[in-house]
């Protein structure tokens, strides 16, 4: 399964991240991770960075796969079940990878198989 979260986007979802992390950051489940994202699975699977944010602003990039405010929802649920299965989940991001994606002018892809889950820009594919 493949999960394509666009450029646009993740500008945006950087720059937002850049502004925050000075600010502090948020913790995962009790574990202090450094500044970066986290890739959830939820309503829909989606990237947001970790640091502070005001209370009800917050900025997400959904996989264009897998979206929930565009997608009908049998769509967007398989497309969630194909890549985390049924329950919801957080996984932390190194700020570099979505950087590197940013940088180069890319969308950000992540593949999964049943063992592994790989992120690179849509260009390096």
């Amino acid at each position: 399964m493949k999960l394509t979260f666009p450029l646009p986007q993740l500008r945006i979802l950087l720059t937002e991240a850049e502004i925050r992390w000075p600010l502090g950051l948020r913790s995962r489940w009790g574990i202090k991770d450094p500044a970066g994202f986290w890739l959830i699975s939820d309503q829909g699977v989606y990237l947001m960075h970790n640091g502070l944010f005001v209370e009800g602003e917050h900025f997400v990039v959904y996989a264009e796969e897998c979206n929930p405010t565009t997608m009908p929802f049998e769509k967007w649920s398989t497309a969630k079940r194909s890549s985390f299965g049924g329950a919801c989940g957080c996984d932390f991001v190194d700020e570099e990878i979505v950087r590197d994606a940013v940088d180069a002018g890319s969308s950000l892809i992540v593949e999964f198989t049943s063992t592994t889950m790989t992120m690179c820009p849509l260009e390096y594919r």
